[in-house]
């Protein structure tokens, strides 16, 4: 026999038996939405790695065909240049190319606006454009 307010489900209120199911629906609700997230991470993260490891095969497939490009070149410098002088040039060749699309990197990317160096400038000439208000100069109420 249960007595009032010991928690029994015999003297049970509707609105406490509506509390409970909503409870038990808000937490089922919950639990489902975790699990469909849960199983969109999955999928994304397979589509990913899959992706990464072409990417990756991709980049290890140039950087061969590179290679044999270079071999290639190599061989046919080497009757006109002897010895090491073939490697010098090719080397030579090489890091005047890669110099010349860095400086062309460097110029695209500082011509990105948007930059933060440039959002700081633009803050600060804003900032000084703008007149202190009686508060900042100091003559307004303390």
């Amino acid at each position: 026999m249960g007595m009032q307010g010991d928690g029994s489900s015999d003297h049970r209120s509707p609105v406490g038996d509506a509390a409970a199911r909503l409870a038990q629906d808000t937490a089922q609700l919950a639990r489902n939405e975790l699990l469909a997230v849960e199983s969109e991470i999955r999928a994304a993260l397979r589509r990913i790695g899959a992706g990464g490891a072409l990417s990756g095969a991709a980049g290890v497939c140039g950087v061969l065909a590179l290679w044999s490009a270079h071999e290639t070149l190599l061989r046919s410098l080497e009757p006109i240049l002897p010895g090491a002088r073939a490697s010098a040039v090719l080397g030579g060749a090489y890091a005047m190319g890669a110099l010349a699309l860095a400086q062309a990197a460097r110029r695209r990317l500082c011509a990105v606006p948007g930059r933060a160096a440039d959002a700081h400038d633009q803050t600060d000439k804003s900032a000084a454009r703008t007149e202190p208000g009686p508060a900042h100069r100091g003559d307004g109420p303390a």
